[in-house]
């Protein structure tokens, strides 16, 4: 029998697969947004595909940021809050989540403080207690500081064998300056030392009051639920706290560019941080720039890991991060390398800088990075915790609120020179801080062609 043959399979190759079309964007989920008489900004995103809920409340203002010259006050207090209550003893209040299979974790960054939970819905209204519980009730008792204190001190020492952690430290110190981005977030040996449990309480009450609150609920839960959750759950929440006015000065370079070496006598490889001061999470050139860094460093096929990694094999592995904060942010190459190619992988990396502002990206690698950059994105919102943290990002960085939704379109709108002017505008080899982490003894003079070489130990102090 003869076979009827359509028109159109004539036309289609269908030995070769069909050529994917634009990518569309992700349609980031509407959410509901208001603000509380109290001042407590609740955000919903209804989501029953799944029956459980992840909860996530965010203290603006309350992130190391705002440590003073208490270097890990932030830090610490957030790590306390799970330690025990008026209520619960911290072993309470590990059991009685585990019981019904949920997870509540506290924790800081610069820029806030946050506590997450993460349950079944049937299980919502013990997790809320707990949850409610931790957020109002601490007690920051001297015994849990103690133990808290105890392992914090042994990271701190430990760091200090960390050739990464050394050059972060010293590189921090030098790019932001005055900041307080500049300080040990995690504090010192000295600072966790004095810590003391009225610190915490009055870091506490000056930080953690419900005009200071953003509370994300996603999952399996309607508005009203929501909203009468916090209403009933979260109204024993002070109403102020310290009203700040931030004042801070920017660093500014003399235009000299310095080598800051953090002595590790014997080691054999050097850890490097090479770059400056970088943006605001908020500048409207975020995409260019994220775009830009991905090319230039950004991810295992970039120009910084081909040059080091594949072309010389200097490094098993060259990173470029542009590393943004509610005020400022900084821009940095990351990598480690053998000490007799120190001074060639510095020379390389501004190579390749002077490379980023100078010429357009190819096609190539424009398409590339887009490509792999819209093909991640998706993956970045398949837990109802990243989706709940995306959500206070818009808010807590004053992004549109459409941000996400259009971040695609936004990605793909992108030309060669979008990036170039983007390069052009924030990366600057002019003003470079150079910090190395290694034994100065083999690396100090060939550093000297790049300018002064300041030599420290572990603990920050310069050595004559």
């Amino acid at each position: 029998m003869a076979q009827n043959i359509n028109a159109q399979d004539e036309i289609l190759d269908r030995t070769r697969p069909p050529k994917p079309g634009p990518p569309k964007d992700v349609q980031f989920p509407d959410y509901f947004d208001t603000t509380l008489p109290n001042g407590i900004n609740v955000l919903v995103i209804e989501n029953n595909k799944i029956p459980a809920v992840s909860v996530r409340l965010v203290f603006k203002d309350a992130g190391s940021f705002y440590d003073g010259d208490k270097y890990g006050l932030a830090s610490l207090t957030a790590e306390m809050l799970t330690k025990g209550t008026t209520k619960r003893s911290a072993t309470e209040i590990a059991e009685e989540i585990d019981f019904v299979g949920g997870s509540i974790n506290a924790g800081s960054d610069w820029d806030g403080s946050y506590i997450s939970l993460s349950v079944l819905k049937k299980h919502l209204s013990t997790g809320i207690d707990i949850l409610s519980d931790v957020a109002q009730n601490p007690v920051f008792a001297d015994d849990e500081l103690a133990r808290v204190k105890e392992q914090r001190l042994s990271s701190i020492l430990q760091s200090k064998d960390d050739a990464g952690h050394l050059s972060d430290k010293k590189f921090n110190k030098v790019v932001y300056g005055e900041l307080p981005y500049s300080n040990p977030a995690e504090g010192t040996e000295a600072t966790v030392k004095n810590m003391t449990s009225k610190d915490l309480r009055d870091f506490y009450k000056m930080n953690y009051y419900s005009g200071n609150l953003i509370i994300a609920f996603v999952g399996d839960i309607t508005i009203e639920e929501a909203l009468k959750l916090t209403e009933e759950k979260f109204s024993n929440l002070p109403h102020d706290g310290i009203n700040r006015v931030n004042s801070f000065r920017f660093n500014e370079s003399d235009g000299t560019t310095k080598v800051y070496v953090i002595n590790k006598a014997g080691a054999v490889q050097s850890n490097l941080r090479v770059g400056h001061l970088g943006i605001p999470r908020n500048n409207p050139d975020y995409i260019a720039v994220t775009i830009m860094n991905t090319i230039l460093g950004g991810y295992f096929g970039s120009r910084i890991n081909y040059n080091l990694r594949e072309k010389h094999g200097f490094t098993y592995g060259a990173r470029s991060y542009f590393n943004p904060h509610l005020y400022s942010g900084d821009f940095s190459v990351d990598t480690d390398v053998r000490n007799e190619v120190t001074d060639t992988s510095i020379t390389l990396i501004l190579g390749e800088l002077n490379r980023m502002i100078s010429e357009e990206v190819t096609d190539e690698e424009l398409e590339t990075v887009k490509n792999y950059m819209t093909g991640v994105f998706p993956l970045q919102l398949e837990t109802a915790n990243a989706v709940a943290s995306r959500v206070i990002n818009l808010k807590l960085y004053n992004l549109p609120k459409d941000y996400y939704s259009k971040y695609i379109s936004a990605i793909n709108a992108l030309t060669k020179q979008d990036i170039l002017d983007a390069a052009k505008k924030y990366i600057h080899p002019e003003n470079i801080t150079i910090v190395v982490s290694g034994d100065a003894g083999a690396v100090k003079d060939k550093l000297a062609k790049f300018g002064e070489v300041l030599v420290f130990d572990p603990d920050g102090n310069q050595i004559k």
